[in-house]
This record gives C-alpha cells, sequence and structure tokens, in this order.
C-alpha cells in the first residue's frame, strides 16, 4: 500500500510505499527515512497512523 508524506523541506507530497507486516491485520512497514523526490532532502517517517495515497 502506498502512503503520502510531506517533505520536511519543500511541503510536496511524497509517496512511499509500505510492506505489509500482518496476516490478519492491515499492518504496514515503510522505511524509517525516505528521500524527496523533488528536493533529495531525507525525510524521517512519523508515527502511524499515516494517510493512505490516492
Amino acid at each position: 500500500m502506498n502512503f503520502e508524506f510531506i517533505c520536511w523541506d519543500c511541503g510536496i507530497e511524497c509517496i512511499v510505499w509500505g510492506k505489509p507486516a500482518g496476516f490478519w491485520q492491515e499492518l504496514y512497514r515503510v522505511p524509517d527515512e525516505w528521500d524527496c523526490w523533488r528536493c533529495d532532502a531525507t525525510n524521517i517517517t512519523p508515527d502511524p497512523p499515516w494517510t493512505p495515497a490516492e
């Protein structure tokens, strides 16, 4: 499932893929850090709940 996060540096929406972590529940793992596609700034993943990307 894809999740939407906002870059701390440029404020643009970035999509990060979450890998399923559970069999019976909808739990996902996302990277602890990810790079913005626009400005290449390294971002830290916030604590859940996360906003699913549309």
